[in-house]
C-alpha cells in the first residue's frame, strides 16, 4: 500500500486551475475554493487529500512536466532549422 504524503493533512490546496480541472474530470471533488492569500484575484481549490488523490496528482504533473519538456524540444529544434 502506498504512503500518502504529507499524511498529517487531509486536504490538498492546487493553485492551477488546468490542474484542479483535470482532477475534477477523474472524478476528485473540490472541498473548498478560496481566494489566494494576498492575490485575491486568483484562486486555490481544496481537495481532499487521498491516497487516490495523490497517485492522480502526481500523475496529471509529470503529464504537464512530459509536454513542457516535449515543447521546448521542439522550440529548439525549429530554432536550429
Amino acid at each position: 500500500m502506498n504512503e500518502i504524503k504529507n499524511e498529517s493533512k487531509r486536504s490538498k490546496l492546487v493553485f492551477d486551475p488546468r490542474v484542479a480541472r483535470a482532477l475534477c474530470k477523474k472524478d476528485f471533488p473540490i472541498i473548498d475554493i478560496k481566494p489566494l492569500r494576498g492575490e485575491p484575484d486568483k484562486t486555490v481549490f481544496v481537495f481532499a487529500n487521498t491516497e487516490d488523490f495523490q497517485m492522480a496528482f502526481t500523475q496529471i504533473m509529470e503529464e504537464i512536466k512530459s509536454r513542457k519538456e516535449s515543447e521546448y524540444e521542439q522550440i529548439a529544434f525549429e530554432g536550429l532549422a
